[in-house]
């Protein structure tokens, strides 16, 4: 198919065309070239002949000049995969961190600590902005204590034995090993599927594996985490790895094994904080991330898509990380605190919560549901100023099942009840 001419869709004045720049296509002049100093001059208007189709919806025109594009529907009112073969680089000359980023927190900016004016003024994507890696504080007591801790635990037991029939599951990505799985998480994977379906007479030999590969792993994972995406992925698998063997260990019920899980549950402590510390350093400095422009066209397809897979694959590895920190430290306090008493709080470790992005299969549909509405990176321990900003079907199913055990089962379902009667 032949490339349409430029001339008919040219909106931008001719020195930001050239320069493939954003033009604001003020007139006389615009704001980029008045700040050059620049003479500012626009294409004379084409006659159109035949049935011309219309502008695409919400074209870049209509625009207004924000930089918050998380806060509105970025992708609708932008373009659509229709468009790709029609928008030219100076119609939509926008760089791939314009879309998408910064975000803006889903609760008021004193709820969560954020200015949203620096917020605003930052660049890079959303999901690796300094502030939502802090930890944050409750407010009041009882939400830093999850309530009915037993079930928690179960709820816990019932994600693992997910991952084990479906290879992912709440806090494990579909794609997070799609290059391949780690050795150790190999490891910790059939362990636990044998540990799951195991017969009575072959019990003491599993609890055995599983005490020996516990022993080994914490022995042998010495390896310093570097700052890159790679070795936070392996810090992250060493991670999960030992969670299995902790988790089965605490609670199996074995008091040799239990015995063993608690001299090492420092230590699956000291790995999640310093895997969280690594990535809060981390800005995606070995992707090629908001180098490019985003010039939606249909001979740059392959490099548009290659920038928003990125984007995805960067944001599940850190996701990941999020979610993986949130059951470790809710699975080790609810167990110290059944056996110990209460334990101090941590702080509230934020993570993604709009319905869909998680169970996304394609950079694509990820991308665009960011675009739509906003991401909600909110803080886990603070779900009541999203319940009562939110609809149920907003959010995902891993805040629903979290926050239960911090509000009580009553009032979660109250909240889904209520959003469905209002629809």
């Amino acid at each position: 198919m032949a490339r349409p001419s430029r001339g008919p869709q040219q909106k931008a004045c001719n020195g930001c065309a050239k320069s493939k720049r954003r033009c604001d296509q003020k007139r006389p002049q615009c704001q980029r070239c008045l700040d050059k100093d620049a003479t500012c001059t626009y294409p004379q208007p084409e006659r159109r002949r035949g049935n011309v189709s219309p502008p695409p919806l919400g074209h870049i025109e209509e625009l207004p000049a924000i930089q918050n594009y998380a806060e509105t529907n970025a992708l609708e009112r932008s373009f659509t995969v229709e468009d790709w073969d029609t928008l030219g680089a100076a119609d939509l000359d926008l760089d791939l961190s314009d879309l998408i980023i910064p975000y803006t927190p889903a609760v008021p900016a004193q709820e969560v600590g954020i200015d949203n004016d620096s917020v605003s003024n930052t660049t890079g994507p959303w999901f690796l902005q300094e502030e939502t890696w802090t930890m944050r504080h409750c407010n009041s007591e009882p939400d830093c204590v999850l309530v009915k801790m037993e079930r928690f635990i179960e709820a816990v037991d019932e994600m693992l034995r997910f991952w084990i029939n479906n290879d992912y599951n709440s806090f494990i990505h579909q794609r997070l090993y799609e290059n391949g799985m780690p050795s150790c998480v190999q490891d910790a994977f059939t362990t636990l599927a044998t540990y799951i379906g195991r017969a009575p007479a072959v019990k003491e030999t599993i609890l055995q594996i599983v005490e020996d590969r516990l022993f080994d792993l914490t022995r042998k994972s010495t390896t310093p985490v570097t700052c890159d995406a790679q070795g936070i992925l392996a810090h992250l698998a060493r991670v999960q790895a030992l969670f299995v063997y902790e988790f089965i260990g605490l609670f199996d019920g074995s008091v040799r094994l239990r015995t063993s899980a608690e001299k090492h549950l420092p230590t699956l402590r000291q790995w999640v904080l310093q895997m969280w510390e690594v990535v809060r350093l981390y800005r995606g400095e070995d992707f090629s991330l908001g180098l490019r422009p985003l010039q939606w066209t249909a001979t740059d397809f392959d490099r548009e898509y290659n920038d928003s897979s990125e984007l995805w694959q960067l944001w599940i590895l850190t996701e990941s990380v999020r979610r993986t920190h949130i059951i470790i430290d809710s699975v080790a306090n609810a167990y110290e605190t059944m056996t110990r008493g209460l334990v101090d709080c941590a702080g509230a470790v934020m993570f993604t919560a709009r319905n869909g992005l998680w169970e996304a299969d394609s950079a694509v549909k990820w991308f665009k549901l960011c675009c739509e509405k906003p991401p909600l990176l909110v803080p886990s321990l603070q779900p009541g100023p999203l319940i009562s900003q939110y609809p149920a079907e907003e959010l995902d199913d891993f805040a629903k099942f979290y926050w239960t055990y911090l509000v009580g089962t009553d009032k979660i379902q109250s909240w889904i009840d209520k959003s469905y009667n209002t629809n």
